[in-house]
């Protein structure tokens, strides 16, 4: 999965020829092109004072942390090998 599989998508995404496409999100594995779904809010939490890291380490972390999206290796998405 190198540079030279995701040119081409890189280069006609960045080209007149992607005129049609617009806010979707894509994936390149190999030979494969495919499309992802849309991210949408699932938690929020509020600070009328604003953030610092240190209160994002105190309060964010602890009220998401529990819906974190599990992060998959391409192995554990794709059941077949790529193409």
């Amino acid at each position: 999965m190198g540079s030279e599989k995701i040119a081409p998508m890189a280069v006609f995404l960045a080209s007149d020829l992607s005129r049609e496409v617009t806010g979707q999100i894509f994936g390149v594995r190999r030979n494969e092109i495919y499309l992802m779904s849309q991210p949408r809010p699932i938690r929020s939490v509020h600070r009328s004072e604003g953030w610092t890291a240190e209160t994002l380490a105190q309060h964010m972390l602890p009220a998401l942390k529990s819906s974190f999206y599990p992060l998959e290796r391409s192995g554990d998405v794709f059941s077949w090998d790529p193409i």
